[in-house]
């Protein structure tokens, strides 16, 4: 049986309380994006910008290096003019983990930056409440015209490869379940 994209977004569902994570990210206007991150009581919610980054493309980019056990590191930068923030995507095994760093301004001088949220799971359930959001996002594209007000294009054809990875993973984890 073929699995669908709905069937893959219920793998793993997110749990309530203390573990559950949570991504956000509002429709783009003028160039500017919220990006919001929750698990547990800690939240993170900044007003991101198009430039100079294309930040979603290096989102995804680094959510699929953990899934084909890529590099240990991966990396997504958002600007905020003047600060900045940095996604760093780290994996070990079956576990993967999420930090994000705050830089006080675009200079990024060794020792600046503070951790500002973190969070750690198994590989696929730290990827998927991104991959679910990316994916309303993109669903919300045609409506919100999101070239226009993000000022670059949706990484469609990254997604795209981000959930056949997903799919891959899911019937490698049944495979190794019995079942």
């Amino acid at each position: 049986m073929r699995e669908t994209e709905d069937e893959a977004s219920k793998v793993l569902k997110e749990t309530e309380g203390e573990k559950s994570f949570r991504v956000s990210f509002e429709s783009p206007q003028s160039g500017w994006m919220s990006v919001g991150l929750k698990a547990g009581g800690r939240r993170l919610v900044f007003g991101a910008s198009h430039a100079p980054y294309d930040s979603l493309r290096e989102l995804i980019e680094a959510l699929s290096a953990l899934l084909v056990e890529g590099p240990p590191r991966a990396v997504a930068r958002w600007n905020c003019e003047p600060e900045e923030y940095d996604f760093e995507f780290s994996s070990e095994g079956e576990r993967a983990g999420l930090n994000v760093r705050h830089y006080p301004t675009r200079a990024r001088r060794a020792g600046a930056a503070r951790q500002v949220f973190s969070h750690r799971d198994e590989r696929l359930r730290l990827v998927l409440p991104f991959w679910r959001e990316l994916r309303e996002l993109r669903r919300r594209t045609d409506e919100d015209d999101f070239e226009r007000n993000w000022r670059r294009t949706f990484p469609a054809s990254e997604l795209s490869e981000l959930t056949k990875l997903i799919r891959r993973r899911r019937r490698e984890q049944r495979k190794a379940g019995g079942g």
